[in-house]
């Protein structure tokens, strides 16, 4: 470390805005500060009557360190020593790359930042590369081997830009470089070694340095306690909206130590009370009056978000979550004209169960012709992507990956026809830098393959902090750091808990801890961020002339204390602080609300007597009459459920399947009874290979050869042990298998699709349903049935029906669950006679009569269009159900409750359609 110490000034702002007019270079410590004196400086000489004005250089210190390195390239000084400044994001993949070389394995993001962190502390600070001081333990070890090799790369004629300030230190000393005759630092806290170092040179050169510091304000300072972070939140906006109300002229600041953590809090709150209009339904964005200076990942914004999933179309199975915004972006092509077709797009896709799909599936559902989820401008778009994807490498270096997404995000059309705001603008723009930024990493990587570089790309983008420029703010919200330099006429300062003021230390683990602690280094003890943020505080409770300091009592289940840095200021109740009692647009939407009584108003009846839905017409019917009129009438139904593996439906699918086949092949019980084992396994494997086989076209990106296998031997193990219960059966023959119905059902006419009908000895019939869940049948009785299906398929039997029943084929728990004219007809079945549900009806032709009456009722009902929300058991009936948004069934409970009505057997609701 350097002796060398430089003393601070402290000055008005006028004083140094005087010194930019005489063109004598500003240095600052950010951006934030860079930009506030750049537009003081533009007030105060914009009267002054001069047509031409200087440019004042003030300029951040890092932005002034790359002007002297491009000084140095155009001398061409140095030019056999170093070819190449090194961005921070070629030295995060180098130190990527000789971490996973020495390890062995592919280092976390997060360990790699932390080498890089390291290296930049031992420059920064000065610190003394000996080996010995770095065998503190394993991880300081190994940080000492990689700096090895890192400094060992260097000698290729990369400069890394930590090493910057030693390199211009040189080129000053040995007169390379000219010295500046003054130079002005301003909005630091304290200088570095490395930054002393470089200042001690200039000086000795003849360069006269100062070290400046606004006077601080005799500010007025009041500490207030706030039940959690939304109370703290919104009542900070409150007091941010009454000072301007007070005066519209006035400068506020807003602190915020964790302001990334928070930063949605934040500006959710100041939205509502500034600008509660961008929450009213149709008003389009509206203009902020404040700056807020920490951003979101530049992977947040949804234009980059959608542009990130796109970009996965180079794979050959695409998520249907990836593949969402080819269904729903507006920044796709086409999207204005098709956005109806797409959504049912994605809504076919769904229907399949499948977690993914592939770009020729996409293009296939898209350029169906003639279908309502038909797509023409996205199918056209994916027939382009499809030809240039076959040519495409799969391998590439950084660069030509980088033209590559360009290029592919051109072609599917993104923002294609699409107007930009302003902030959209500037996103495009910094994913234009990312990708130019990728295209550098030429220097330091070799090929990728596509997953490689799009896990590339899409760590770039989440790292990117980006926050789009906006005009000039009379709100300002800060971090501490970035508050340094500006003052205010109020400021709020927030979240000053004691677990986060001072910040618990956070030593780098690769640098020995007594060293760091020797050093001075941040965050290297509690003694250091004491000292540091008593600093901080000082200085930021002085940059105004109001100043509120706040902290939340609660966090969750966690009970918070005030920072001890904030107690000796006097306390001030919430209640007495003046603030803009202005309404939240929630409370006034609340309050205008009125209630309006609808009468019950039945739907219009069906003019056709005939009606899709089979037997779920009366499942819902008997359910809800409303969900029923919604699902089968509306077309009211949510999107497919995705999940690995097949789904129930297409497990059901596959089983009946299977068992048509192998039923068409052993035809009855005397030809299973007399196979041999060894023969019936081998039949029913054919037989399950060719039902799989059948099926998993409409799967292809769950039948994978591995799964295939697997599926096969699951069901052919249900099977065998199905068949086992069935030979246990009196003999019977089948007779139909999978066969379509036409029923009239009162005035209803439907379809119905029976698994498989048996021919029991003496002639009678018996009516089969596979069910791969559980099934009761005690579930077939009521005036509303659960489940009315088989019920409804008897009606298809004349009288020599001899029962109903559910097969139930479950591994470990197969079994019959069914009613017939006497017990004993399959194994378990039970007698009308027997069956408590059915005695009352006095045997089973009562009984079928019985299912036909409240059969033809339940159709009748629907043909009517009674379509009452009246579920048959709140709110188990509606736990299945995803039409609450819809039929608002909660709110109205609600209501009944108030009312007390309550409608026996059920809760008749209303339609409220």
């Amino acid at each position: 470390m350097t002796d060398f110490r430089l003393d601070l000034c402290k000055v008005d702002e006028d004083t140094l805005l005087a010194l930019a007019s005489q063109g004598i270079s500003i240095l600052t410590g950010n951006r934030r500060l860079t930009h506030v004196l750049r537009h003081h400086f533009d007030q105060a000489t914009a009267n002054d009557g001069k047509t031409v004005r200087p440019t004042p250089d003030i300029l951040p210190w890092n932005s002034w360190l790359h002007r002297l390195w491009e000084e140095v390239l155009v001398s061409g000084i140095l030019a056999d020593e170093y070819g190449q400044l090194l961005t921070l994001q070629q030295e995060y993949v180098i130190w990527r790359g000789l971490i996973g070389a020495d390890l062995d394995f592919r280092p976390m993001s997060k360990t790699a930042s932390q080498v890089q962190e390291a290296w930049q502390l031992c420059h920064e600070w000065r610190l003394p590369l000996h080996e010995s001081l770095f065998q503190y333990n394993e991880d300081s070890r190994l940080f000492w081997q990689w700096q090895s090799s890192f400094q060992r790369i260097q000698q290729k004629g990369w400069l890394s830009t930590t090493c910057l300030p030693d390199l211009l230190c040189q080129c000053f000393e040995r007169g390379l470089l000219p010295a500046p005759d003054k130079l002005v630092l301003t909005g630091f806290d304290e200088l570095l070694p490395q930054q002393l170092t470089l200042l001690e040179t200039l000086i000795r050169a003849g360069c006269n340095v100062e070290w400046l510091q606004l006077q601080p304000k005799p500010s007025q300072v009041t500490q207030i306690a706030c039940a959690d972070r939304h109370q703290e939140a919104l009542l900070m906006a409150r007091w941010v909206r009454q000072k301007l109300a007070d005066n519209p002229q006035a400068q506020i600041g807003v602190v915020v130590p964790e302001l990334a953590a928070h930063r949605e809090i934040i500006v959710h709150a100041l939205d509502q009370i500034l600008i509660p209009q961008v929450f009213h339904p149709g008003q389009p964005d509206q203009a902020r009056s404040y700056n807020i200076s920490f951003g979101k990942p530049l992977s947040a914004f949804p234009l980059i978000t959608a542009a990130l999933k796109l970009l996965n179309l180079f794979k050959p199975a695409i998520s249907l979550q990836d593949g969402y915004p080819l269904f729903h972006s507006p920044f796709i092509a086409g999207w204005e004209q098709e956005s109806s077709a797409r959504t049912l797009l994605d809504a076919r896709l769904r229907e399949t169960g499948e977690p993914s799909t592939s770009i020729d599936t996409l293009h296939f559902y898209a350029s169906q012709p003639n279908r309502r989820y038909t797509c023409v401008v996205l199918a056209k778009k994916l027939d382009a992507l499809r030809s240039w994807l076959r040519i495409c490498p799969r391998k590439a270096h950084p660069g030509q990956w980088a033209r590559n997404f360009a290029h592919m995000l051109k072609l599917i059309g993104w923002l294609e026809g699409y107007r930009l705001s302003s902030e959209e603008y500037q996103v495009a723009e910094a994913w234009n830098a990312v990708l130019a930024e990728m295209a550098a990493l030429d220097w330091v990587m070799d090929t990728l393959s596509v997953s490689e570089a799009l896990s590339q790309l899409g760590q770039m983008a989440r790292e990117r902090i980006f926050q789009p420029q906006t005009g000039e703010a009379p709100i300002q919200v800060l971090g501490p750091l970035e508050a340094q330099g500006v003052q205010f006429d109020h400021l709020w300062m927030m979240g000053l808990h004691d677990g986060v003021w001072p910040h618990p230390p956070r030593p780098n683990p690769f640098i020995p801890l007594p060293l760091q602690r020797k050093h001075g280094l941040p965050h290297s003890s509690e003694q250091r961020e004491l000292s540091v943020t008593r600093m901080l505080t000082q200085r930021i409770v002085t940059s105004a002339d109001e100043v509120i300091v706040s902290y939340p009592r609660q966090e969750g289940d966690e009970t918070l204390r005030a920072s001890p840095l904030i107690k000796s200021y006097p306390s001030l109740a919430v209640d007495a602080l003046s603030v803009s009692s202005i309404a939240l647009w929630r409370d006034c939407v609340h309050h205008a609300a009125q209630l309006s009584e609808w009468p019950s108003d039945d739907a219009p009846p069906l003019l056709q007597i005939t009606a899709g839905g089979g037997s779920r017409i009366f499942k819902l019917q008997a359910a809800c009459p409303f969900r029923a009129f919604a699902e089968l009438r509306l077309g009211a139904t949510s999107l497919g459920e995705l999940q690995i593996g097949l789904n129930a439906m297409a497990r059901g699918t596959l089983l009946h399947l299977a068992m048509e086949k192998v039923w068409g092949k052993l035809d009855s019980h005397a030809q299973l009874t007399a196979l041999p084992d060894d023969q019936l396994s081998t039949l029913v494997l054919e037989q399950v290979e060719m039902a799989v086989d059948e099926l998993a076209p409409r799967y292809p990106q769950t039948f994978t050869r591995h799964f295939r296998s697997m599926e096969i031997e699951r069901l052919h193990g249900q099977v065998l042990e199905w068949l086992a219960l069935e030979k246990k059966r009196p003999p019977f023959r089948v007779i139909e298998k999978e066969r379509k119905y036409s029923v009239t059902v009162g005035k209803l006419g439907i379809q119905l699709k029976v698994d498989r009908i048996d021919e029991i000895a003496d002639g009678r019939r018996l009516i089969i349903d596979y069910k791969t869940g559980k099934a009761e049948s005690n579930r077939w009785f009521g005036n509303r049935p659960d489940e009315p299906q088989l019920p409804l398929y008897s009606l298809i039997a004349e009288e020599a029906l001899a029962g109903i029943t559910f097969a139930q084929i479950r591994a470990g728990n197969m079994a019959f669950q069914g009613i017939g004219v006497e017990e004993g007809i399959v194994p378990g079945m039970k007698s009308a006679e027997q069956l408590a549900q059915a005695r009352e009806f006095g045997g089973w032709p009562q009984l079928r009569a019985h299912w036909q009456a409240t059969l033809e009722a339940l159709a009748d009902s629907f043909c009517r269009g009674e379509a009452a929300v009246d579920p048959k058991q709140y709110p188990v009936t509606c736990a299945s159900c995803t039409l609450q948004p819809l039929c608002r069934i909660n709110e109205l409970t609600v209501l009944d409750e108030a009312d007390g009505d309550r409608a026996e057997g059920g809760m008749n609701l209303g339609t409220n359609v």
